[in-house]
């Protein structure tokens, strides 16, 4: 009834107020939503001197008539009619307009990192998710899992929960958020079906003040394009492509946008639809190219223009995506492409997003309302070789590989996870000697889940004997758990954030805080069977006579309340070059161990938090075709949550048992540097590079992590260059090519510890890039991911080892039409 109650009052106020005014056009046409975000290439504006395409990069820019792989889109701002032909302007990098701070602001007077991706642009290079971008952002990584999830790293901040199961395995570190609409959450957020976006931004460092619990990484803002109410619109995209020793996969894209009623109503709707072919062969299933992917989602969105000050949008999208089988291969067998294990896998995801957003702009400030419901429905099966990873254990003690007994070990999870938020913000208008936001934000969020653990190698009773008498605790039997559980999480927070301009134009300081009060319930009701059952039933408190099972209840509850507080200042050297410096906290909610009822670490995970103090300059020179950024930074995190190794005990039997668990705290140093550079017309050159150097500097007692273990998922050097070039070809065409390389260095995938082997991957190098001929609103497109075919590594599972690699060289074609 929350979102209901609040959608309806925010139509039935608008609704109101419309009856006294309808909205006026303003000059240049068209209403607020569309002067916004509109293609800059339909402006009314006179056609400026042809400019080049920008790279992935802090500052880049694109122009209309360009096609570059990444780039950037300056947003559209209302056209005055001039009263004669401005003058022809010379080579320069498009200003870049975001709204990180929840305004309009140029990204190089952005205080902190900060990278943004035109939407078209990603259009234009086929991107379907953010690994296709991210990897372009220096001191960003991605580590993505078999089963379809994904862990960003943003300066060395990153979950390192080894589970991901989808609950009770952690918050991720960086916030998602689609529009206003913040979709990460304590289960798997899903790598939406990109297309039609305005922009993507990519904000590095704690962003607590602003974005809350989750950020303490960094965020990422996607921005989709508003509809508008004067024009008809049609964009379109259809791809092919084959992969090196795999399957064809191909990609549909569409979007529409329907003029409803003049400077008033604008429908834009857009729908997606990808087949992603397998490469991994399981032979023992008999399954070539068994992991496969098929992907749809729908996005419609509703604009209305009111009054001259109040918009209204109404937003609903669904994604849904099945994934067969996983990308992981067997140690060792990265060339050949070979998994021999016989679990069936699959993930199944089916998310949407319901929300209403209120703009009314006040004599004062903008009142921003958001009202958002989103659900996400996740069907997994996975490998999960517990019993034959507590034998290798037993074995480790004497040198031994244990014999594999255990050979089809799998969980079945689903889960559902309903949220509701809403938020309430003012920003002042800004151009005055202090500028202000503040706001209030309330989240009710609820996951349930039911698991179940089967081991179907085990033989099943065929003559229901052993059954009949030992019930749950006959050995003969495939299924060793069945589970269910629930987590609710509710959040109270408010936030406020003040500008100073001391010189204006000059010198700025700025300081923020959020107060918040949260908390956490969480129960799982477990119960075991087979051999796990004789294991969890040598305790005789776990003993259930009635149901002739092993039973263990978990409950527990957590209650944090704290301030997250902001303090930058950046002082205009010249009008091109900005000098900053920054502390910022950010923070995580805590969580449950649902491992504590086998007595493995505490049944609370405490929240953490971290400490970012950073210092940079952002500098344009030579007439602006050139842009360079640098910052430097140090980062506390305390109370890191992480998985840690220690001892379970199976009922009366202790084993070595990995859990979630404070594993202490760490320091980051790390600097990172994005260029930029128009030596032509044509010509774009981008370099962009990230230095982490992130270790354990204090563990927890009994965590068993080695004092100055590096963090995981952290690769001290990331880099990545990118050259762009368009050319004019006979009969009117015109022609475009890019190449990026990408170098990621070896990283952990859990912590260093004297007790177990190290788990790391090596480094690995990625090259793409796309040859295109266009005219008029067509283009043909030619295009190659990972072009030396590397065969990297990119995540390792545990406790039996099996590799997660990289899709292999991909060669595809792109059609696209703009009408």
């Amino acid at each position: 009834m929350k979102p209901v109650v609040s959608m309806c009052l925010a139509l039935a106020c608008a609704a109101t107020a419309a009856t006294s005014a309808w909205a006026q056009e303003e000059p240049g046409g068209g209403s607020f939503l569309d002067e916004l975000f509109a293609d800059p290439s339909a402006s009314p504006m006179p056609t400026p001197t042809p400019q080049a395409d920008g790279g992935a990069s802090e500052g880049a820019g694109e122009d209309a008539g360009e096609l570059q792989t990444i780039a950037v889109e300056p947003l559209r701002e209302p056209a005055p009619a001039p009263t004669a032909a401005p003058p022809p302007r010379g080579r320069q990098l498009e200003e870049i307009v975001v709204t990180a701070s929840f305004r309009e602001q140029d990204i190089q007077d952005v205080i902190g990192g900060a990278h943004v991706f035109g939407g078209q642009a990603l259009d234009k290079a086929g991107a379907t998710g953010v690994e296709d971008y991210l990897i372009e952002v220096p001191s960003v990584s991605l580590q993505k899992s078999g089963n379809g999830t994904a862990k960003i790293s943003m300066r060395g901040i990153s979950n390192v929960n080894e589970s991901d199961l989808g609950y009770a395995d952690g918050s991720p570190t960086t916030g998602v958020y689609l529009n206003d609409v913040a979709i990460q959450g304590s289960g798997v957020f899903p790598d939406l079906n990109i297309f039609d976006l305005a922009r993507v931004e990519v904000l590095k460092g704690p962003q607590g003040t602003l974005y809350g619990e989750g950020s303490m990484g960094g965020a990422i803002k996607m921005v989709t394009r508003a509809p508008n109410p004067n024009e008809w619109e049609l964009r379109g995209a259809v791809s092919a492509s084959r992969t090196e020793q795999g399957d064809d996969s191909w990609d549909g894209r569409v979007a529409v946008n329907v003029p409803l009623a003049a400077d008033r109503f604008g429908l834009r709707v857009v729908a997606t639809r990808r087949h992603t072919g397998g490469f991994v062969d399981y032979v023992n299933l008999d399954r070539p190219d068994a992991d496969s992917e098929d992907a749809h989602s729908l996005r419609a969105t509703l604009g209305w223009q009111a009054l001259d000050d109040l918009e209204v949008e109404y937003m609903h999208l669904n994604d849904e995506t099945e994934r067969d089988q996983f990308p992981v291969v067997d140690v060792g067998e990265e060339e050949t492409l070979i998994n021999t294990r016989e679990e069936d896998q699959y993930a199944i995801t089916d998310f949407s997003i319901n929300a209403l957003t209120l703009r009314w702009s006040l004599p004062f400030a903008t009142l921003t309302s958001v009202s958002a419901l989103y659900d996400t429905f996740r069907d997994t099966r996975r490998r999960t070789p517990v019993l034959q990873g507590l034998l290798q254990t037993q074995f480790d003690q004497i040198g031994l590989t244990a014999p594999d007994i255990f050979s089809n070990a799998s969980t079945h999870v689903v889960t559902e996870l309903d949220s509701f938020s809403q938020e309430l913000r003012l920003v002042s208008h800004g151009g005055e000697r202090i500028d202000w936001i503040a706001g209030l934000f309330f989240r009710d969020r609820n996951q349930t889940f039911d698991q179940e653990k089967r081991e179907d190698a085990v033989p099943e009773d065929p003559t229901g004997l052993f059954t009949g008498l030992l019930g749950g605790f006959n050995p003969l039997q495939g299924r060793q758990e069945k589970g269910f559980g629930d987590e609710v999480f509710t959040q109270y927070s408010a936030y406020g954030e003040i500008t100073w301009h001391v010189v204006p134009e000059v010198l700025e300081i700025t300081g923020g805080l959020r107060a918040f009060t949260e908390k956490i319930d969480f129960f799982i009701d477990t119960r075991f069977y087979g051999v796990e059952a004789f294991l969890i039933g040598t305790n005789p408190d776990n003993l259930d006579p009635e149901t002739q099972t092993a039973h263990i209840y978990f409950a527990q509850s957590l209650k944090t309340r704290g301030l997250l507080p902001k303090l930058a200042m950046g002082w205009h050297l010249t009008p091109d070059h900005l000098l900053y410096a920054s502390i910022t906290r950010g923070f995580r909610s805590g969580s449950a161990n649902v491992y504590s009822a086998l007595e493995a670490g505490p049944p609370i995970i405490k929240p953490d938090y971290v400490w970012n103090k950073e210092i940079g300059i952002k500098s344009s020179w030579l007439g602006g075709t050139l842009i360079t950024n640098v910052a430097g930074y140090h980062i506390d995190w305390e109370d890191i949550q992480g998985t840690v190794s220690g001892t379970a005990r199976l009922g009366a039997v202790p084993t070595d048992f990995a859990h979630l668990d404070n594993a202490g705290d760490a320091r980051v140093i790390g600097a990172e540097a994005s260029i930029i550079w128009l030596p032509l017309d044509d010509l774009t050159l981008t370099l962009n590079a990230g230095y982490n150097d992130a270790e354990i500097t204090e563990p927890s007692e009994n965590s068993l992590v080695r004092d100055g273990s590096g963090l995981p998922n952290t690769p001290r050097l990331t880099w990545s260059a990118n050259v762009g070039w368009g050319f004019g070809l006979p009969w009117g065409l015109r022609g475009d090519m890019s190449a990026t390389y990408a170098f990621v260095d070896g990283q952990l995938i859990v912590f260093e510890s004297d007790e177990y082997d190290t788990i790391e991957i090596d480094s690995y190098e990625l090259l793409k890039g796309h040859l295109g001929v266009g005219r008029d609103r067509w283009k043909l497109q030619l295009f190659g991911d990972n072009l030396a075919d590397t065969r990297a590594i990119v995540s390792i599972s545990a406790p039996t080892p099996q590799n997660t690699i990289v899709t292999p060289r991909t060669i595809g074609l792109r059609l696209s039409y703009d009408f």
